[in-house]
Parts: C-alpha cells; sequence; structure tokens
C-alpha cells in the first residue's frame, strides 16, 4: 500500500478513534440541571486555514443582528488580521485582536461547563478551541457554541460543513479539554457576560482602551457600573477615561462619588487634585492633597508629584 494510502487510513481511523466511545459519556455533574438552548447565530462556511476570522464574524454578525451594534471590519479585513500564513492559522492573540479591532468586548471564558451554559442560557454565544486529533498530531479549530440540547445530551456548534452541528457531550469535552477548555465570550461593551466577575470585566474593558477604542471602553465601564455600582476600580477607570477625553465635569462627578464612598482612595484624591488643579482651584487641589496619609512609597511619590506640579503651574485643561 502506498504512503499516501498508508497515512489516509490511519488519519481516518484517528478520527474514528476521536468520534467514539473512547471519551466519557457524559462530563456533566450528576443531576445536573443545564437547560436546552439555541442560539441563532448566522453560519459562515468554512475556509481553510480561517476558522479563526469566520468565528469571528459569526459571532459579529449575531450581534448586529440582535442589538444595535456595527462591526467594524469585514470578513476580509479580520482574515487579514488573523491569519499566520507561516503557522497555517490563527493563534489566539490574533483572535482576541481581531475581535477587539471589530469593535467587540473579548471576555475569556472560565475553563468549565458552568461558565459555558451560563452564557449559552443568556443567548451568549462561545467561541472554543478544539483540537481534533492528539497532541502530537494537532487539528486546532475554532468555533461558536450556539447551544445545548439536554435531552440529546449534545453540544451545537457551527463546527464544519453545516450550521448547528451536534456533538455528543462526551466528545465535546474530550475535544475542549485539549485546549485546556479555551473559549472566549464576544460581546458589544453595553452587554454583560453571564459569568462575569467585576474584577475580569473590568480588565477586558479596559483591554479595549488600551487599544485606543475609548469609546467602547467608556461604554464597557458604564455598563459594569450598572451591574457593581460601588465597585471603586470600574468607577476609577471611568473617571479616568472621562479626564482623558477633556470630559471634565463628568470626571469630577465620578471621583467625588468614589470619595464619597471611601474617602481615603488615595488614587481619586490624587487625580481630583491634578483636576481641580487645571481648572483653577488650586487651593482646594492643595487642601485634598493634604489628607492623604500613607506609608506607602509608590503613593507618597505619586502625591509629592502631584503637588509639586500645583506648587509650579497648572496648564488649563478644555471641557468639553
Amino acid at each position: 500500500m502506498k504512503a499516501t494510502k498508508l497515512f489516509s487510513l490511519f488519519f481516518t481511523v484517528v478520527i474514528l478513534i476521536i468520534s467514539s466511545g473512547c471519551v466519557p459519556k457524559n462530563p456533566l455533574p450528576l443531576n445536573n440541571n443545564y437547560s436546552s438552548s439555541k442560539i441563532d447565530v448566522p453560519f459562515v462556511a468554512p475556509r481553510s486555514k480561517l476558522c479563526g476570522s469566520s468565528s469571528v464574524e459569526m459571532v459579529s454578525s449575531y450581534w448586529q443582528a440582535t442589538t444595535s451594534y456595527v462591526p467594524r471590519l469585514t470578513l476580509n479585513e479580520l482574515d487579514e488580521r488573523t491569519l499566520i500564513p507561516s503557522k497555517g492559522g490563527t493563534l489566539q492573540i490574533e483572535l482576541i485582536a481581531a475581535a477587539r479591532a471589530n469593535g467587540l468586548l473579548v471576555y475569556p471564558l472560565e475553563p468549565t461547563f458552568d461558565a459555558l451554559f451560563s452564557e449559552l442560557s443568556s443567548h451568549h454565544p462561545v467561541i472554543v478551541l478544539v483540537n481534533r486529533s492528539y497532541s502530537w498530531y494537532p487539528l486546532w479549530h475554532y468555533a461558536p457554541v450556539t447551544g445545548y440540547d439536554a435531552k440529546a445530551q449534545t453540544i451545537l456548534m457551527h463546527f464544519g460543513d453545516t450550521p448547528n452541528e451536534t456533538l455528543p457531550i462526551g466528545t465535546f469535552a474530550s475535544l475542549w479539554e485539549r485546549s485546556g477548555n479555551w473559549g472566549v465570550v464576544l460581546l458589544p461593551p453595553t452587554e454583560l457576560p453571564a459569568s462575569a466577575t467585576a474584577q475580569k470585566f473590568l480588565q477586558a474593558a479596559y483591554d479595549l482602551e488600551k487599544i485606543g477604542m475609548t469609546k467602547e471602553a467608556t461604554i464597557a465601564y458604564k455598563t459594569a457600573i450598572r451591574r457593581w455600582p460601588d465597585y471603586i476600580p470600574t468607577l476609577f477607570a471611568l473617571a479616568n477615561a472621562y479626564y482623558n477625553s477633556h470630559q471634565i465635569n463628568k470626571a469630577e462627578e465620578i471621583y467625588r462619588y468614589i470619595l464619597s464612598i471611601d474617602p481615603a482612595y488615595p488614587f481619586a484624591i490624587n487625580n481630583l487634585a491634578n483636576l481641580l488643579c487645571h481648572t483653577g482651584r488650586s487651593d482646594e487641589a492643595l487642601k485634598l492633597l493634604n489628607q492623604v496619609i500613607t506609608n506607602d512609597v509608590e503613593i507618597k511619590a505619586l502625591i509629592n508629584s502631584t503637588r509639586e506640579e500645583i506648587n509650579s503651574s497648572c496648564t488649563p485643561l478644555i471641557k468639553k
């Protein structure tokens, strides 16, 4: 038998093993109460080496159809941003960067079925990475998970040639485990992941701001504050975003609100003092800085630097 035929036969055997009963029949906890769900995610036919950009496009199209979200990139632009020719595919970091450039917040999924089903139940499609082969011959593939059939115990995915293909839960678990149960939730900044924590969502929002998408980040901060109204790190991030975009009155309002929650919060004191100085209220700024009592060397240095700036001169800021 020729080598190509041998390889073809071997590959077929591998695929049969993967899809056979050599995986757990049901990896979910006993007496789980996960409900069936199906999300109407638009389908993009598979294209060789472009499953990463296809997955982002499918999820982006879903949010475009169900919310006011408007994608920033075309499918061709997503292809250009994600495909690494030398690797014949897409790394997670490129997929994440492309999703952010498309105006979506990227929230890392906790690697658990609880988190996955929580998102699906909230009609949030989840992009997962699976290895359709073995560690020594990986066949990596990104695909949106679009639902779960509790009765049939199957996962629904835009996995291959047809939309909403079904995989037995045990097969899916085996394939997903090979990537460390990696997954991401892509959302417009007006939406919150069902499995979100305040700290992780803040990081996801700040990652948007770091690439210059201040408008989207600001929306995400405000979305988070509706869920966690007194979470100071998010309030502080929102105030800074306002300040950096010269929305001075809004920034001052948030800084003062933070200090109504925690009057000794040094970073809000420092930034509010800086704002006061640049808006012609240096005396008030210095009095505010005098309220900071700390043994932290870095905070002392920050406060002293701001005090020196106030004592020299402060360039007026233009309000928006």
